[in-house]
Protein backbone atom coordinates (compact mmCIF):
# COMPACT_ATOMS: atom_id res chain seq x y z
CA UNK A 1 0.00 0.00 0.00
CA UNK A 2 1.15 3.55 -0.77
CA UNK A 3 2.76 5.13 2.28
CA UNK A 4 0.11 7.74 3.92
CA UNK A 5 0.41 11.54 2.92
CA UNK A 6 1.77 12.82 6.58
CA UNK A 7 3.56 16.21 7.77
CA UNK A 8 2.46 18.11 4.66
CA UNK A 9 1.79 21.55 6.57
CA UNK A 10 5.30 21.83 7.52
CA UNK A 11 6.63 21.97 3.89
CA UNK A 12 3.46 23.57 2.33
CA UNK A 13 3.58 26.14 4.93
CA UNK A 14 7.22 26.56 5.34
CA UNK A 15 8.16 27.40 8.96
CA UNK A 16 10.84 29.48 9.38
CA UNK A 17 13.67 26.45 10.14
CA UNK A 18 13.31 25.78 6.30
CA UNK A 19 14.09 29.12 4.86
CA UNK A 20 17.56 29.50 3.70
CA UNK A 21 18.44 30.74 6.81
CA UNK A 22 18.39 27.57 8.75
CA UNK A 23 19.76 26.97 12.09
CA UNK A 24 22.29 24.69 10.61
CA UNK A 25 24.15 27.99 9.39
CA UNK A 26 24.92 28.67 12.90
CA UNK A 27 28.06 27.28 15.44
CA UNK A 28 27.45 23.87 16.49
CA UNK A 29 24.76 23.69 19.22
CA UNK A 30 24.40 27.37 18.97
CA UNK A 31 21.98 29.06 20.78
CA UNK A 32 23.13 32.81 20.28
CA UNK A 33 22.78 33.94 23.18
CA UNK A 34 24.44 37.15 22.68
CA UNK A 35 22.13 37.96 19.96
CA UNK A 36 24.57 38.07 16.56
CA UNK A 37 23.01 35.94 14.63
CA UNK A 38 20.63 38.29 12.62
CA UNK A 39 23.95 40.24 11.45
CA UNK A 40 25.68 37.19 10.77
CA UNK A 41 22.53 35.84 8.13
CA UNK A 42 23.05 39.42 6.89
CA UNK A 43 27.06 39.04 5.98
CA UNK A 44 26.55 35.75 4.73
CA UNK A 45 24.30 36.48 2.23
CA UNK A 46 26.53 39.71 1.08
CA UNK A 47 29.04 36.60 0.17
CA UNK A 48 27.36 33.94 -1.27
CA UNK A 49 23.29 34.49 -1.14
CA UNK A 50 21.32 31.62 -1.59
CA UNK A 51 23.71 28.94 0.08
CA UNK A 52 23.44 27.17 3.69
CA UNK A 53 26.70 25.92 5.30
CA UNK A 54 24.90 22.51 5.39
CA UNK A 55 23.79 21.90 1.56
CA UNK A 56 27.20 20.99 0.15
CA UNK A 57 26.76 17.84 -1.52
CA UNK A 58 25.50 18.67 -4.87
CA UNK A 59 23.64 15.08 -6.19
CA UNK A 60 21.11 15.98 -3.71
CA UNK A 61 20.01 18.69 -6.46
CA UNK A 62 19.31 15.93 -8.64
CA UNK A 63 17.68 14.08 -6.20
CA UNK A 64 15.53 16.27 -5.49
CA UNK A 65 14.23 17.15 -8.70
CA UNK A 66 13.91 13.53 -9.87
CA UNK A 67 12.33 12.57 -7.20
CA UNK A 68 9.93 15.59 -7.61
CA UNK A 69 9.37 14.72 -11.42
CA UNK A 70 8.26 11.43 -10.34
CA UNK A 71 6.10 11.49 -7.91
CA UNK A 72 2.36 10.44 -9.35
CA UNK A 73 0.37 13.91 -9.17
CA UNK A 74 -3.34 14.02 -9.91
CA UNK A 75 -3.94 17.75 -12.15
CA UNK A 76 -7.60 17.84 -11.33
CA UNK A 77 -6.70 18.34 -7.50
CA UNK A 78 -5.58 21.96 -6.00
CA UNK A 79 -2.43 23.18 -6.25
CA UNK A 80 -2.12 22.04 -2.04
CA UNK A 81 -3.12 18.25 -2.72
CA UNK A 82 -0.45 18.37 -6.06
CA UNK A 83 2.06 19.23 -3.75
CA UNK A 84 1.24 17.17 -0.43
CA UNK A 85 1.55 14.33 -3.50
CA UNK A 86 4.84 15.55 -5.03
CA UNK A 87 6.43 14.95 -1.51
CA UNK A 88 5.07 11.77 -0.58
CA UNK A 89 6.97 10.63 -3.92
CA UNK A 90 10.01 13.01 -2.89
CA UNK A 91 10.21 11.13 0.48
CA UNK A 92 9.95 7.85 -1.21
CA UNK A 93 12.63 8.61 -3.50
CA UNK A 94 15.32 9.91 -0.97
CA UNK A 95 14.29 7.09 1.24
CA UNK A 96 15.11 4.30 -1.63
CA UNK A 97 18.02 6.45 -2.99
CA UNK A 98 20.02 6.41 0.31
CA UNK A 99 19.51 2.28 0.96
CA UNK A 100 20.66 2.15 -3.01
CA UNK A 101 23.92 3.68 -1.85
CA UNK A 102 24.01 1.45 1.04
CA UNK A 103 24.02 -1.61 -0.67
CA UNK A 104 25.41 -0.84 -3.71
CA UNK A 105 28.37 0.45 -1.59
CA UNK A 106 28.26 -2.76 0.56
CA UNK A 107 28.28 -4.68 -2.88
CA UNK A 108 31.94 -2.90 -3.35
CA UNK A 109 33.14 -3.77 -0.34
CA UNK A 110 33.92 0.19 0.29
CA UNK A 111 33.79 1.31 3.63
CA UNK A 112 30.78 3.55 5.17
CA UNK A 113 32.57 6.69 5.18
CA UNK A 114 32.07 7.29 0.74
CA UNK A 115 28.35 7.43 2.73
CA UNK A 116 29.19 10.44 4.28
CA UNK A 117 26.56 13.43 3.35
CA UNK A 118 23.84 11.33 3.34
CA UNK A 119 21.00 12.05 5.18
CA UNK A 120 19.94 9.46 7.72
CA UNK A 121 22.30 7.11 6.36
CA UNK A 122 22.04 5.22 9.50
CA UNK A 123 18.59 4.57 9.12
CA UNK A 124 19.30 3.21 5.85
CA UNK A 125 22.46 1.15 7.11
CA UNK A 126 19.46 -0.51 9.59
CA UNK A 127 17.06 -1.05 6.89
CA UNK A 128 19.59 -2.56 4.75
CA UNK A 129 20.96 -4.61 7.64
CA UNK A 130 17.16 -5.76 8.33
CA UNK A 131 17.06 -7.30 4.82
CA UNK A 132 20.17 -8.91 4.73
CA UNK A 133 18.97 -10.69 7.78
CA UNK A 134 15.99 -11.87 7.09
CA UNK A 135 17.01 -12.55 3.77
CA UNK A 136 14.69 -10.17 1.99
CA UNK A 137 14.64 -9.90 -2.07
CA UNK A 138 12.34 -7.10 -2.19
CA UNK A 139 11.87 -3.79 -0.56
CA UNK A 140 9.69 -0.68 -0.57
CA UNK A 141 9.86 2.74 0.91
CA UNK A 142 8.17 2.05 4.28
CA UNK A 143 11.15 2.69 6.66
CA UNK A 144 12.23 5.80 8.62
CA UNK A 145 14.85 8.18 7.55
CA UNK A 146 15.47 10.51 9.90
CA UNK A 147 13.08 11.23 12.98
CA UNK A 148 11.59 13.92 10.90
CA UNK A 149 12.21 13.05 7.44
CA UNK A 150 10.67 16.95 5.75
CA UNK A 151 12.86 18.95 8.12
CA UNK A 152 16.12 17.10 8.49
CA UNK A 153 16.31 15.43 5.06
CA UNK A 154 16.57 16.63 1.65
CA UNK A 155 13.29 19.00 1.21
CA UNK A 156 14.73 20.69 4.63
CA UNK A 157 18.01 21.19 3.69
CA UNK A 158 18.68 21.54 0.11
CA UNK A 159 14.57 22.56 -0.39
CA UNK A 160 15.45 26.33 0.15
CA UNK A 161 18.80 26.70 -1.39
CA UNK A 162 17.39 24.41 -4.81
CA UNK A 163 14.48 27.23 -4.67
CA UNK A 164 16.95 30.15 -4.54
CA UNK A 165 18.89 28.61 -7.49
CA UNK A 166 15.99 28.38 -9.16
CA UNK A 167 15.82 24.22 -9.57
CA UNK A 168 12.45 24.40 -8.23
CA UNK A 169 9.49 26.22 -6.51
CA UNK A 170 9.43 24.66 -2.66
CA UNK A 171 6.48 26.13 -2.17
CA UNK A 172 4.46 24.34 -4.24
CA UNK A 173 7.17 21.81 -5.08
CA UNK A 174 7.48 22.18 -8.80
CA UNK A 175 10.22 21.79 -11.18
CA UNK A 176 11.72 25.20 -13.34
CA UNK A 177 11.36 23.83 -16.85
CA UNK A 178 14.70 25.26 -18.04
CA UNK A 179 16.52 23.68 -14.60
CA UNK A 180 14.75 21.59 -12.81
CA UNK A 181 12.75 19.45 -15.24
CA UNK A 182 16.06 19.09 -16.95
CA UNK A 183 17.84 17.98 -14.36
CA UNK A 184 15.36 15.48 -12.30
CA UNK A 185 15.09 13.79 -16.17
CA UNK A 186 18.70 13.58 -16.98
CA UNK A 187 19.14 11.80 -13.99
CA UNK A 188 16.47 9.10 -14.16
CA UNK A 189 18.03 8.74 -17.79
CA UNK A 190 21.37 8.57 -16.82
CA UNK A 191 21.40 5.96 -13.87
CA UNK A 192 19.55 4.07 -15.92
CA UNK A 193 16.81 3.99 -13.77
CA UNK A 194 14.22 0.79 -13.47
CA UNK A 195 10.73 1.03 -14.68
CA UNK A 196 9.95 -1.34 -11.48
CA UNK A 197 11.84 1.29 -9.01
CA UNK A 198 10.34 4.63 -10.87
CA UNK A 199 6.78 2.76 -9.51
CA UNK A 200 7.79 2.19 -6.16
CA UNK A 201 8.68 6.04 -6.67
CA UNK A 202 5.33 7.23 -7.61
CA UNK A 203 2.78 4.45 -5.57
CA UNK A 204 4.73 2.66 -3.11
CA UNK A 205 4.84 -0.39 -4.69
CA UNK A 206 8.08 -2.63 -4.11
CA UNK A 207 11.08 -3.25 -5.99
CA UNK A 208 14.02 -6.44 -6.13
CA UNK A 209 17.23 -5.86 -3.37
CA UNK A 210 19.40 -6.77 -6.71
CA UNK A 211 17.57 -4.06 -8.92
CA UNK A 212 17.81 -1.81 -6.27
CA UNK A 213 21.64 -2.45 -5.90
CA UNK A 214 22.56 -1.75 -8.80
CA UNK A 215 20.98 1.20 -9.94
CA UNK A 216 22.72 2.62 -6.23
CA UNK A 217 26.31 1.99 -8.11
CA UNK A 218 25.14 4.36 -11.36
CA UNK A 219 23.33 7.23 -8.62
CA UNK A 220 25.86 6.76 -5.77
CA UNK A 221 26.88 9.91 -3.74
CA UNK A 222 30.55 9.89 -4.88
CA UNK A 223 29.82 9.01 -8.43
CA UNK A 224 31.67 11.39 -11.14
CA UNK A 225 29.12 14.28 -11.78
CA UNK A 226 26.98 13.72 -14.82
CA UNK A 227 27.40 16.50 -18.16
CA UNK A 228 23.66 17.49 -17.07
CA UNK A 229 24.37 17.66 -13.83
CA UNK A 230 27.55 19.64 -14.46
CA UNK A 231 25.88 21.99 -16.57
CA UNK A 232 22.60 22.89 -14.22
CA UNK A 233 24.89 23.09 -11.35
CA UNK A 234 27.19 25.31 -12.95
CA UNK A 235 24.43 27.60 -14.28
CA UNK A 236 22.68 27.78 -10.99
CA UNK A 237 26.04 29.08 -9.29
CA UNK A 238 26.61 32.07 -11.40
CA UNK A 239 22.87 33.01 -11.70
CA UNK A 240 23.08 35.32 -8.96
CA UNK A 241 25.79 38.28 -10.16
CA UNK A 242 27.21 38.17 -6.26
CA UNK A 243 27.42 34.22 -5.86
CA UNK A 244 29.12 33.96 -9.12
CA UNK A 245 31.75 37.02 -8.78
CA UNK A 246 32.18 34.99 -4.86
CA UNK A 247 32.81 31.79 -6.64
CA UNK A 248 35.37 33.20 -9.35
CA UNK A 249 37.35 34.82 -5.77
CA UNK A 250 37.44 31.17 -4.18
CA UNK A 251 38.90 29.41 -7.22
CA UNK A 252 41.06 31.82 -7.03
CA UNK A 253 41.86 31.62 -3.08
CA UNK A 254 41.67 27.95 -2.93
CA UNK A 255 42.26 26.11 0.35
CA UNK A 256 45.54 25.59 1.22
CA UNK A 257 47.06 22.67 1.03
CA UNK A 258 48.07 22.30 4.84
CA UNK A 259 44.32 23.29 5.66
CA UNK A 260 43.26 26.54 6.30
CA UNK A 261 39.99 28.25 7.93
CA UNK A 262 37.62 30.05 6.66
CA UNK A 263 38.35 33.18 7.73
CA UNK A 264 42.28 32.83 7.07
CA UNK A 265 40.90 32.20 3.35
CA UNK A 266 38.71 35.45 3.72
CA UNK A 267 41.02 37.53 4.45
CA UNK A 268 43.47 36.23 1.47
CA UNK A 269 40.23 36.98 -0.36
CA UNK A 270 40.10 40.84 1.04
CA UNK A 271 43.11 41.59 -0.22
CA UNK A 272 42.70 39.85 -3.28
CA UNK A 273 39.64 42.14 -3.85
CA UNK A 274 40.74 45.84 -2.44
CA UNK A 275 41.61 46.88 -5.72
CA UNK A 276 39.19 45.27 -7.91
CA UNK A 277 36.41 48.22 -8.32
CA UNK A 278 33.57 45.59 -9.39
CA UNK A 279 34.29 43.72 -6.65
CA UNK A 280 34.30 45.99 -3.90
CA UNK A 281 30.85 45.08 -2.28
CA UNK A 282 33.03 41.84 -1.26
CA UNK A 283 35.90 43.65 -0.16
CA UNK A 284 33.75 45.48 2.12
CA UNK A 285 31.79 42.65 2.92
CA UNK A 286 34.64 40.15 3.81
CA UNK A 287 36.26 43.28 6.02
CA UNK A 288 33.35 43.72 8.32
CA UNK A 289 33.22 39.76 8.10
CA UNK A 290 36.81 39.46 9.58
CA UNK A 291 35.96 42.53 12.22
CA UNK A 292 32.54 41.08 12.81
CA UNK A 293 33.94 37.45 13.85
CA UNK A 294 36.77 39.24 15.85
CA UNK A 295 34.16 40.99 17.84
CA UNK A 296 31.60 38.68 18.30
CA UNK A 297 34.43 35.74 19.79
CA UNK A 298 35.11 38.50 22.73
CA UNK A 299 32.44 38.82 23.42
CA UNK A 300 31.35 35.44 23.57
CA UNK A 301 34.51 35.09 25.71
CA UNK A 302 33.53 37.48 28.42
CA UNK A 303 30.10 35.74 28.39
CA UNK A 304 31.79 32.55 28.42
CA UNK A 305 33.83 33.24 31.32
CA UNK A 306 31.13 34.16 33.37
CA UNK A 307 29.26 31.07 32.80
CA UNK A 308 32.71 28.78 33.61
CA UNK A 309 33.23 31.40 37.06
CA UNK A 310 29.62 30.46 38.07
CA UNK A 311 30.19 26.48 37.49
CA UNK A 312 33.23 26.36 39.08
CA UNK A 313 33.78 29.32 41.97
CA UNK A 314 33.07 27.59 45.31
CA UNK A 315 29.88 29.86 45.93
CA UNK A 316 28.41 28.99 42.74
CA UNK A 317 28.31 32.73 41.84
CA UNK A 318 30.17 35.22 40.89
CA UNK A 319 31.56 38.65 43.03
CA UNK A 320 32.32 42.38 42.05
CA UNK A 321 35.79 41.30 43.47
CA UNK A 322 36.00 38.12 41.10
CA UNK A 323 34.99 40.26 38.19
CA UNK A 324 37.97 42.48 38.90
CA UNK A 325 40.47 40.04 39.93
CA UNK A 326 39.48 38.06 36.82
CA UNK A 327 42.31 37.79 33.83
CA UNK A 328 40.11 36.36 31.11
CA UNK A 329 37.19 39.59 31.45
CA UNK A 330 40.71 41.85 31.71
CA UNK A 331 41.81 40.61 28.20
CA UNK A 332 38.30 41.28 27.13
CA UNK A 333 38.28 44.60 28.52
CA UNK A 334 41.47 46.07 27.17
CA UNK A 335 40.51 44.26 23.81
CA UNK A 336 37.24 44.62 22.74
CA UNK A 337 37.39 48.91 22.31
CA UNK A 338 40.25 48.57 19.13
CA UNK A 339 37.80 45.68 18.19
CA UNK A 340 34.90 47.40 18.12
CA UNK A 341 36.43 50.22 16.53
CA UNK A 342 37.74 47.86 13.82
CA UNK A 343 34.09 46.59 12.87
CA UNK A 344 32.50 49.94 12.79
CA UNK A 345 35.18 51.46 10.72
CA UNK A 346 34.56 48.69 7.90
CA UNK A 347 30.60 49.01 8.29
CA UNK A 348 30.46 52.58 8.60
CA UNK A 349 33.05 53.34 5.46
CA UNK A 350 31.25 51.12 3.09
CA UNK A 351 30.23 52.44 -0.20
CA UNK A 352 29.23 50.06 -2.31
CA UNK A 353 25.67 50.18 -3.63
CA UNK A 354 25.24 45.84 -3.65
CA UNK A 355 26.93 46.02 0.13
CA UNK A 356 24.80 48.83 2.07
CA UNK A 357 21.45 46.96 0.76
CA UNK A 358 19.93 46.35 4.13
CA UNK A 359 22.88 47.24 6.31
CA UNK A 360 19.92 47.94 9.18
CA UNK A 361 20.13 44.26 9.66
CA UNK A 362 23.73 45.25 11.53
CA UNK A 363 22.27 47.83 13.28
CA UNK A 364 21.35 46.29 16.56
CA UNK A 365 24.92 44.35 16.53
CA UNK A 366 26.77 47.67 16.66
CA UNK A 367 24.52 49.38 19.18
CA UNK A 368 25.10 46.75 21.41
CA UNK A 369 28.93 46.23 20.87
CA UNK A 370 29.27 49.97 20.80
CA UNK A 371 27.72 49.99 24.48
CA UNK A 372 29.82 47.32 25.78
CA UNK A 373 33.02 48.85 24.18
CA UNK A 374 32.45 52.51 26.10
CA UNK A 375 31.76 50.15 29.17
CA UNK A 376 35.41 48.93 29.29
CA UNK A 377 36.54 51.18 31.25
CA UNK A 378 34.94 49.85 34.24
CA UNK A 379 35.06 45.52 34.28
CA UNK A 380 31.53 45.67 36.25
CA UNK A 381 30.12 47.40 33.90
CA UNK A 382 31.36 45.47 30.94
CA UNK A 383 29.91 42.63 32.45
CA UNK A 384 26.75 44.21 33.01
CA UNK A 385 26.39 45.48 29.64
CA UNK A 386 27.20 41.41 28.87
CA UNK A 387 23.94 40.64 30.60
CA UNK A 388 21.50 42.65 29.84
CA UNK A 389 22.24 41.93 26.40
CA UNK A 390 21.64 38.19 26.91
CA UNK A 391 18.61 38.66 28.98
CA UNK A 392 17.21 41.46 26.66
CA UNK A 393 17.95 38.49 23.55
CA UNK A 394 16.66 35.42 25.58
CA UNK A 395 13.57 37.32 26.23
CA UNK A 396 13.05 38.21 22.68
CA UNK A 397 12.40 34.37 22.02
CA UNK A 398 9.53 32.56 22.81
CA UNK A 399 9.45 28.66 23.40
CA UNK A 400 5.85 27.12 23.27
CA UNK A 401 4.45 30.46 23.73
CA UNK A 402 6.46 31.63 27.06
CA UNK A 403 9.27 34.09 26.37
CA UNK A 404 13.00 31.82 27.03
CA UNK A 405 14.66 33.22 30.26
CA UNK A 406 18.07 34.14 31.15
CA UNK A 407 20.47 31.86 31.53
CA UNK A 408 22.48 33.88 34.36
CA UNK A 409 20.65 36.80 36.97
CA UNK A 410 21.59 38.78 39.14
CA UNK A 411 20.70 38.85 43.21
CA UNK A 412 21.89 41.33 44.88
CA UNK A 413 25.83 41.94 43.67
CA UNK A 414 25.88 38.05 42.77
CA UNK A 415 26.14 36.54 39.74
CA UNK A 416 24.90 32.70 39.72
CA UNK A 417 23.29 30.46 36.96
CA UNK A 418 19.73 30.25 36.91
CA UNK A 419 17.51 26.32 36.45
CA UNK A 420 16.83 27.29 32.72
CA UNK A 421 20.30 27.48 31.52
CA UNK A 422 21.29 25.84 28.50
CA UNK A 423 24.15 25.92 25.89
CA UNK A 424 27.42 27.10 26.16
CA UNK A 425 30.72 25.69 26.25
CA UNK A 426 31.53 22.44 28.31
CA UNK A 427 35.12 23.38 29.04
CA UNK A 428 37.02 27.10 30.11
CA UNK A 429 37.96 29.44 27.37
CA UNK A 430 40.87 31.90 27.63
CA UNK A 431 40.54 33.59 24.71
CA UNK A 432 38.90 34.55 21.71
CA UNK A 433 40.42 31.36 20.02
CA UNK A 434 38.46 29.05 21.73
CA UNK A 435 35.42 30.64 20.83
CA UNK A 436 34.05 29.09 17.58
CA UNK A 437 33.42 31.70 14.67
CA UNK A 438 30.22 31.60 12.12
CA UNK A 439 30.68 29.93 9.21
CA UNK A 440 30.24 31.43 5.91
CA UNK A 441 29.41 29.15 3.41
CA UNK A 442 32.65 28.76 1.14
CA UNK A 443 32.85 24.68 1.32
CA UNK A 444 29.31 24.70 0.29
CA UNK A 445 30.29 26.89 -2.45
CA UNK A 446 32.88 25.19 -3.56
CA UNK A 447 31.13 21.75 -3.99
CA UNK A 448 29.08 23.68 -6.75
CA UNK A 449 32.44 25.01 -8.09
CA UNK A 450 33.49 21.28 -8.01
CA UNK A 451 30.61 19.74 -9.65
CA UNK A 452 30.63 22.09 -11.93
CA UNK A 453 33.73 21.02 -13.63
CA UNK A 454 32.59 17.22 -12.75
CA UNK A 455 35.46 16.68 -9.84
CA UNK A 456 33.34 15.01 -6.77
Amino acid sequence: MPAPITNTTSVLSFPAFLTSYDPSDLPGASLDPMGFERGYLHLADKLLPGLTNVADRPRYFSVLCAGTLLAKVDVTESPRRQAAERLQGLLRFERLWALANVMASRRAGDSDTVLSGIRGVTYAISRANSLEQSGASRTDASFPLLSRQVPYGAVGIYGAVADGMRFLDRRLLVLTPDLGERLGQHFVEATNMPPVLQRAVKNGSDVSVRQLADWGERAHIVNEYLPVEQDCFREALHRDPVRSRMAECLEQCPVKKHGESELNRLGRIVRTTRRQPLNRDLYEAGSTVLAFEETYRLILLGFERLLWLCRNLPAASVTPADINSDSVLQLVSEQLPDVVGRLCQAADSATSEQFCVEQHRLNDVLTFVREAATACDSRLELVESLIQRHTDVQRGKFDQGRRKMPWLERVGDRISLTMTRVGGLNREATSPDAVRPHEYRLPSADALIASAEGRT
